[in-house]
C-alpha cells in the first residue's frame, strides 16, 4: 500500500483487560490499585503496547516487525473492560523513505490514554547490537529498589523466557486478543516489550509499578522456538513530582542475534497524591 503524509492508519479496537493470570505486579489488583489514588488496577502498559502495535502491523505488516521502531507513552490510566480505539496517520514521508507515523490510542470516553510515534525506515538504518554490548549482571536477585540503592550503569541479571507456540497462542488469542494472520508464524512485539517487566521483577523486590513509557528498536522477527534472553542496564533514575522513576536499556536476543532493543521508564515508587 502507498502512504503519504496525511494517510489514515486502519482502526483497531479492543476490550483491554488484565491477565487474571499475571499479578506480580500488584498494581492490577483492584484493592492495592485503589490504595494508591486508582479507581480499580491497571491494565499493564505492555498490553497498551501491544494493543496500539496492531494498527502498525495492518498497515507495514511483516517489514514493520523487522526493522521499525515505536516510542509510546502510557498517558492515562487503562481499566479492565475499556474498550480502546487505535487510529493514527502517517506524518511524514523522508527522501529517504523513511515513514514517520503518529499514532494513539483512546478510551471510551475519547480520553488519550496513549500516545505514540513509529517509524519505517526504508532498509536496515542502525547497527545490530551484540550480547556482549550488554554484559551480564551478577548483583542478588529481588534486592532492595530505591534511589539511593539504584547505580546508574549497573548491568542487570539477564532474564531468560521460554519462547514456544503454545505461550504464544495463549498471549495472542487469550491475553492480548490479536489475531492477525502475521503471528501464527511470527513472535508478537508486545511479547518481546513485556520482557522489560520480567527484568525489573527479576532484579529488584518490587510489589508494584506503573508503566510510563517504551521506545523500541527491532531488528528481526523470530519464527522459531527457542530460549529468549533479556539482558540491559540502569540508564536513569529521578524524582518528579514525588513519583520514583527508574529507566532501563535493555536487548532481547535469541539464541543467534538481537531481536530488538527498549528503552523502558518505569514508576517504582508511586507518590500519594499521584491519582
Amino acid at each position: 500500500m502507498l502512504y503519504s503524509a496525511g494517510s489514515p492508519l486502519p482502526e483497531h479496537r479492543v476490550k483491554a483487560s488484565i491477565e487474571a493470570t499475571d499479578l506480580d505486579n500488584r498494581i492490577q489488583d483492584d484493592e492495592y490499585a485503589r490504595r494508591n489514588g486508582f479507581r480499580a488496577g491497571l491494565v499493564s502498559g505492555f498490553f497498551v503496547f501491544a494493543y496500539m502495535s496492531r494498527t502498525l502491523t495492518d498497515s507495514f505488516g511483516r517489514d514493520w516487525l523487522e526493522r521499525g521502531s515505536a516510542d509510546v507513552r502510557f498517558v492515562r490510566p487503562v481499566y479492565d473492560g475499556e474498550e480502546i480505539r487505535i487510529s493514527g496517520v502517517v506524518s511524514s514521508l523522508e527522501q529517504n523513505g523513511t515513514l514517520r507515523v503518529d499514532y494513539q490510542a483512546s478510551n471510551n470516553q475519547g480520553a488519550l490514554c496513549g500516545i505514540g510515534a513509529a517509524q519505517l525506515p526504508s532498509g536496515s538504518l542502525l547497527p545490530e547490537p551484540s550480547i556482549d554490548d550488554f554484559p551480564a549482571g551478577r548483583g542478588k536477585p529481588y534486592r532492595p529498589l530505591s534511589l539511593e540503592s539504584l547505580q546508574v550503569g549497573e548491568s542487570l541479571n539477564p532474564v531468560f523466557s521460554e519462547f514456544t507456540w503454545n505461550v504464544h497462542w495463549q498471549y495472542c488469542r487469550k491475553s492480548i486478543r490479536d489475531l492477525h494472520p502475521l503471528y501464527e508464524k511470527t513472535l508478537h512485539p508486545g511479547w518481546l516489550v513485556s520482557r522489560a517487566g520480567q527484568i525489573l521483577a527479576a532484579n529488584y523486590a518490587i510489589q508494584a509499578w506503573v508503566d510510563v513509557s517504551c521506545r523500541v528498536q527491532h531488528f528481526h522477527v523470530q519464527e522459531e522456538e527457542c530460549t529468549i534472553q533479556t539482558r540491559g542496564r540502569v540508564q536513569d533514575k529521578f524524582e518528579h513530582k514525588g513519583n520514583h522513576y527508574v529507566e532501563l536499556d535493555l536487548a532481547v536476543f535469541s539464541p543467534t542475534r538481537c531481536l530488538a532493543t527498549a528503552r523502558y521508564i518505569a514508576i517504582f515508587r508511586i507518590a500519594q497524591n499521584a491519582a
